[in-house]
């Protein structure tokens, strides 16, 4: 009971820090509890299903996959790729660290790694992925204006 309570209210935070007005859960477990408390977050829309093979399209504004649906790495590409910008990942804690690396290399981000409660979650948000940096724009090496007057 502990591990659903952290999972919902860290999900319910998510939800009300990014604003999102609709979102899609990926799950074959009752989600009930947790749909009541989101109704409350102001989501306009919520859409639940067993798995990710039948999803063509997703127009949510988040993407929340739950433990219980396994996945492999290509899902999860298929998922980011294709689906939706915003994703959250809940996976079954794993010791040896092939989630975790797995994850990693596709661009997500550890986001709670409770070992007590079995609980390991990974997120990834294309607007906070790759920031602007301030070396890499026009007005500095990579002008080419200024590609005549300095020589390196």
């Amino acid at each position: 009971m502990q591990k659903d309570k952290i999972q919902n209210n860290f999900l319910l935070d998510i939800l009300k820090n990014e604003s999102c007005l609709s979102a899609q859960f990926v799950t074959s477990k009752d989600v009930s509890k947790l749909i009541k408390k989101i109704e409350k977050a102001g989501l306009n829309s919520i859409n639940i299903a067993p798995n990710i093979k039948e999803m063509v399209e997703c127009t949510d504004d988040i993407f929340i996959v739950l433990e219980d649906v396994p996945l492999s790495e290509s899902d999860v590409g298929t998922i980011k790729n294709l689906l939706s910008q915003k994703i959250i990942i809940f996976t079954p804690f794993d010791d040896s660290g092939n989630a975790e690396n797995s994850m990693t290399r596709l661009g997500f981000v550890l986001e709670v790694n409770d070992v007590k409660n079995d609980l390991k979650c990974f997120s990834y948000n294309l607007k906070t992925y790759n920031n602007k940096r301030s070396w890499n724009n026009a007005e500095g090496w990579a002008n080419p204006e200024n590609f005549d007057k300095f020589r390196w």
